[in-house]
């Protein structure tokens, strides 16, 4: 009996080795060194945030406003080509032809997804409003957020049956101030054809771009035919004051309203 005890006691504590023995081998494969070729958790989890963190500055790059003023450089020399829809061109035929034209764009990059499926088109997943109103002739895309980022366009309906189409663009920025841009374009039913009109963007340019004025935002008319100009002044209570001009429509340009 004696034996047999002593021999029970000591398979026990065999046992009880091997059982610490596979416990040490299976954390050495689990919670230590990785397979071979693969990092360890955390070096994957520091490889993964670095990744992200690229990626999201490099979208901040992608929409900083240094990249707008470079977008739109060349739009004077650079015609566009529409693709009426039906009989008339519209405001829709419009975005989709400059939206194409500089897509790199976010603002117009959505509204082009907007376009491809409206009614697909989810403006929580996409974090950008689409506001079409074709009866009005006007359209803008827009960031659902504090910082703003947009693309406004409309038009005007000319003496001579061509189309005046105005572009207002505003890239806002956490860091620094917005930069914005705006375009107008002859448009001829005839041809197709959207050109720069430099004399309509001479006539909104020296009231916008006062050199009184460190900033500026057009309202193009979401309703009327008129254009709002604010002028920005630093106020020194960390703050701004608002100057407006009206720019009134006379059939086929503008005209600054005397104060």
């Amino acid at each position: 009996m004696k034996i047999l005890k002593r021999f029970d006691k000591w398979m026990a504590m065999v046992a009880i080795v091997c059982v610490a023995m596979l416990t040490g081998c299976g954390k050495s494969a689990n919670e230590g060194e990785s397979a071979q070729g693969e990092p360890k958790a955390d070096e994957a989890a520091t490889e993964k945030t670095e990744v992200q963190a690229e990626s999201e500055s490099a979208g901040e790059d992608a929409a900083s406003p240094e990249g707008l003023s470079a977008l739109v450089s060349n739009w004077q020399s650079a015609p566009i080509s529409v693709s009426p829809k039906g009989a008339k061109a519209n405001i829709e035929d419009f975005a989709l032809a400059f939206c194409s034209k500089y897509d790199s764009y976010e603002p117009n990059k959505k509204m082009l997804k907007y376009f491809a499926n409206p009614k697909a088109y989810n403006e929580d997943a996409e974090i950008y409003r689409v506001e079409s109103d074709i009866t009005n002739g006007y359209i803008r895309s827009f960031l659902l957020t504090e910082i703003v980022r947009a693309t406004e366009m409309c038009y005007w309906n000319r003496k001579n049956g061509h189309s005046l189409v105005g572009v207002f663009m505003e890239n806002g920025s956490e860091n620094s101030d917005s930069e914005t841009a705006f375009m107008f374009y002859d448009y001829d039913p005839k041809t197709n054809v959207m050109t720069a009109d430099k004399d309509v963007y001479k006539v909104v340019a020296d009231v916008a771009l006062d050199k009184d004025f460190p900033s500026y935002a057009l309202e193009l008319p979401k309703k009327g035919k008129d254009i709002v100009v604010n002028l920005y002044s630093d106020n020194g209570e960390e703050g701004y004051d608002i100057t407006e001009k009206l720019l009134k429509w006379n059939g086929d340009s503008f005209t600054l309203v005397a104060e």
